[in-house]
């Protein structure tokens, strides 16, 4: 189904759910059940608040700009002095994070010095989470030229008590060091050979000159080095991979929703938010009237859209004109026959996810638990054990909006940073799917898993919630080049094969 159309396709999303009072006295429960799982995360802690830390030049806008995915953050400093580190520096294009600066220490200087660590110490007696520093980026450019790499400011700071909040020492600029190497190199040899003897050298240069001198100060902290060319994007998600690392269950969550460069730290988060959600759910055992699957299923669609944290002012992804094309993806792994087919509709003048809610007939309602994607085909087939036809439908759905997403991800990257969701993007996403054949393989999978295992056997717990996580995790994509133009087109990355 092309989603072109000469009128514009998509109109701002209904309304949420509305409270409603249920006759058996649970609907406190019930509404409790159904709050998001984004909506949980986001009341305790709406922001992640970060710390970047450093002269002058070193890059730390461009860094920001980068890893949130925005171009208004700007950070930079014409002289020492002019910053305000209590500043909360947010963006419109991504309302997930606060940004605080400060210039760094200047050789012999003191008083910012001060002035920062009376900031975390400020920070540290905050009694709610959202008030407290959640991360800080010490960053220092990788040096090209002999000299001292941190100032006497700098090694104190790396060796004050920074009440937990975990340091990732930034190592800026690494494409300098290989341009001028590059430009040194002498060596007679092909031009792959050359590259590989300049990023080893660069490699050693990196461990003497920056590495060594910062172990000599502390081993408490993290490092990673980056560079905000193209050429070295995987420096950039390194740097979010390391900054996942150093935080707890509570933050980690919210540092996936708050980036921007990494696909893999947006997926984990879906997986992990399930997971949380599924054994609650299950453990609880509820099953209480009052709520219908065309209910449940627009929250959980809203809660994967949420966890990927698009710029979409005009909310083109929760519209119900987008969860429709979604719907429309799974109906070849409808198995039902055509009686099912017609009892089942419950489809209304009010509007409907499409194919995926008409398997339930209109009179079933229920109540399940929030979950971003992977928990809840678990957690229906539980509810509709005699029922794996819905589990088949429900795991299409979930896989494919996931993996769309995905595809959407590098969409909007290729063209260009800072960039807001447009309806052409969302016709690529769906073009690149259906061309890799992902659409393909994500289908004959669950076809298989549901065709193949026992149905008691979908009855224990975890099954099909691993199957699910196991088919998420191994469709991945890259963009890949098209002659000497910008990254256009995606190629698919999996384990698994294609049927010949």
């Amino acid at each position: 189904m092309s989603i072109h159309s000469n009128t514009p396709l998509f109109t701002p999303p209904s309304p949420g759910l509305s409270s409603r009072t249920v006759s058996n006295g649970n609907s406190t429960i019930i509404e409790q059940e159904l709050v998001s799982s984004t909506e949980e995360i986001l009341a305790a802690c709406p922001k992640f608040r970060i710390l970047v830390l450093g002269k002058s030049g070193a890059g730390k806008s461009s860094l920001i700009n980068a890893t949130f995915n925005v171009d208004q953050a700007n950070v930079s400093h014409e002289q020492s002095g002019v910053s305000d580190i209590y500043e909360e520096i947010t963006s419109e294009q991504n309302s997930r994070f606060i940004l605080h600066d400060s210039q760094g220490f200047a050789a012999g200087e003191t008083q910012n010095f001060e002035t920062v660590k009376k900031f975390l110490d400020d920070r540290a007696r905050q009694p709610e989470l959202k008030d407290r520093l959640h991360a800080i980026w010490f960053c220092v450019e990788v040096p090209t030229e002999n000299g001292a790499l941190f100032e006497t400011a700098d090694q104190k700071f790396l060796q004050l008590n920074l009440h937990n909040v975990p340091v990732v020492v930034v190592f800026t600029k690494f494409d300098l060091l290989v341009r001028k190497l590059e430009k040194e190199a002498v060596e007679d040899v092909d031009d792959e050979r050359l590259e590989e003897l300049v990023r080893q050298k660069a490699e050693g240069i990196f461990e003497r000159t920056c590495v060594r001198p910062l172990m000599a100060i502390t081993t408490n902290h993290s490092y990673v080095k980056v560079s905000n060319s193209e050429r070295y994007r995987n420096t950039l998600i390194h740097l979010v991979d390391e900054t996942r690392n150093r935080l707890d269950d509570r933050m980690w969550i919210l540092w996936a929703l708050a980036q921007r460069a990494s696909v893999d730290e947006k997926i984990d988060a879906c997986i992990a938010v399930g997971k949380r959600k599924y054994w609650r759910g299950l453990a609880a055992s509820l099953h209480f009237p009052g709520r219908n699957l065309k209910e449940c299923l627009h929250r959980i669609h809203d809660d994967i859209i949420d966890v990927w944290n698009f710029s979409d002012p005009k909310a083109f992804l929760k519209s119900h004109e987008f969860k429709v094309l979604m719907s429309h993806m799974v109906k070849d792994l409808d198995d039902r026959g055509p009686i099912q087919r017609r009892s089942g509709v419950i489809a209304s003048a009010t509007g409907t996810i499409g194919a995926v809610t008409s398997i339930i007939p209109g009179a079933v309602v229920f109540a399940i638990p929030a979950a971003v994607g992977v928990a809840v085909a678990q957690w229906l087939f539980f509810a509709y054990q005699e029922a794996p036809a819905i589990l088949q439908l429900m795991m299409g759905y979930i896989c494919d909006l996931t993996t769309l997403l995905q595809c959407l991800f590098w969409v909007m990257r290729v063209h260009g940073e800072a960039i807001e969701l447009e309806e052409d993007f969302i016709a690529l996403a769906f073009d690149a799917l259906k061309e890799t054949g992902a659409q393909k393989l994500i289908h004959q999978k669950i076809r298989v898993f549901i065709d193949d295992t026992a149905t008691f056997k979908l009855h224990q717990k975890d099954v099909a919630l691993d199957e699910l996580i196991k088919i998420i995790r191994n469709v991945r994509f890259k963009p890949e080049e098209v002659g000497n133009s910008r990254r256009r087109t995606l190629s698919m990355i999996s384990q698994y094969s294609l049927p010949l």
